[in-house]
């Protein structure tokens, strides 16, 4: 009779205990349901004043059905559409690299490959820095306006990269323009979204005033080139500076050098090339010794062959690189009137 009592009395608790771990999972399943259904108001209200909310949405919707925020905020959904975008310009990245191979694209002008590819590692660049920005200081003003105008400056490379493609041929064109503006779709999702920010700043240019840097040093060209600064390049056509071409003193400027300037003093004379600086030489001044006797002319037009963006004298990542120069004026001496060129 005893243990008859003692085992009634077991099944008792092990019924109890199934009721309780039975409600203890109902009640976390019923708030994961919660948090996963307020999460999803949570991307409909963001993606819904973006460029393309369809594409937002579905991007967002994927990142917290891996992994839920207990509370989420618009930084978070910010970065992933962000990862979004570099993963998208990753696989752009992969097409570009077989494009030109075995005919698969066609150019018309010379130059369009190289443009797309060009423009495209300074989207890639804009995107990481502006996850870097963010994610180092989500709270900090200037550094959200500094993620904003990498954004800004690459959706301008889109046009850039379509308008020299709008004259190419080939069977690899159509997937390429497809990727691009699948990936120009996160890049302008993202700024919108950042663009949303409270607080959200319009700076002007004007507003801005002569970099501190430069406004010291206007006095006197040559206070600039003592030795103070790490890094000091001479161009001069008479073989009296380090290089004869301002292009081979770019090329021997070190690369990736964001906390440095590199100064390259161009000696008076005329420097007749097609200057290109890359993203991967930031912080470049270029120092002439006046507009009345230092000059650099290119000869590129788009009659020539040429594309627009491949046409300027001076190609530069824009906003990006912090690209200055002082005393040098451009011209581009193309004969080909009735054509555009930079």
């Amino acid at each position: 009779m005893a243990s008859f009592i003692i085992l009634k009395l077991f099944l008792l608790l092990s019924a109890i205990s199934l009721s309780r771990t039975w409600d203890l999972n109902s009640s976390s399943s019923s708030t994961t349901s919660l948090q996963y259904s307020q999460s999803l108001s949570s991307i409909k209200s963001i993606c819904k004043t973006t460029p393309y909310p369809e594409v937002c949405f579905d991007s967002l919707k994927l990142s917290i059905g891996i992994s839920i925020n207990i509370n989420p905020n618009i930084i978070t959904y910010l970065l992933q559409t962000l990862k979004n975008a570099i993963s998208e310009s990753e696989n752009l990245s992969n097409l570009f690299l077989d494009a030109g191979r075995h005919s698969n694209i066609i150019e018309k002008q010379r130059g369009t490959l190289q443009d797309c590819k060009e423009v495209h590692q300074i989207t890639l660049s804009a995107l990481q820095r502006s996850v870097s920005r963010i994610h180092d200081a989500p709270n900090n003003k200037q550094k959200l306006a500094d993620a904003r105008a990498y954004l800004s400056a690459a959706l301008t490379n889109k046009n850039t990269c379509l308008e020299g493609l709008d004259s190419a041929s080939g069977p690899l064109k159509p997937n390429l323009l497809n990727s691009i503006h699948d990936t120009y779709k996160h890049v302008s999702n993202s700024l919108s979204i950042l663009s949303s920010q409270n607080g959200h700043t319009n700076r002007r240019l004007m507003d801005m005033g002569v970099p501190t840097w430069i406004s010291r040093k206007l006095g006197s060209r040559t206070r600039i080139l003592k030795s103070e600064y790490d890094h000091v390049l001479t161009v001069a056509t008479d073989g009296t500076g380090n290089f004869t071409t301002i292009t081979d003193a770019i090329n021997f400027a070190p690369n990736n050098s964001y906390n440095e300037r590199t100064f390259i003093y161009v000696k008076q004379g005329v420097y007749e090339e097609n200057v290109e600086i890359p993203d991967y030489k930031p912080n470049i001044v270029l120092l002439g010794d006046g507009a009345d006797v230092t000059l650099i002319t290119g000869n590129r037009s788009v009659g020539d062959g040429w594309t627009t963006f491949s046409s300027a004298t001076l190609g530069a990542p824009l906003v990006v690189s912090k690209i200055h120069c002082l005393f040098i004026p451009f011209d581009n001496s193309t004969e080909s009137v009735t054509y555009q060129g930079l």
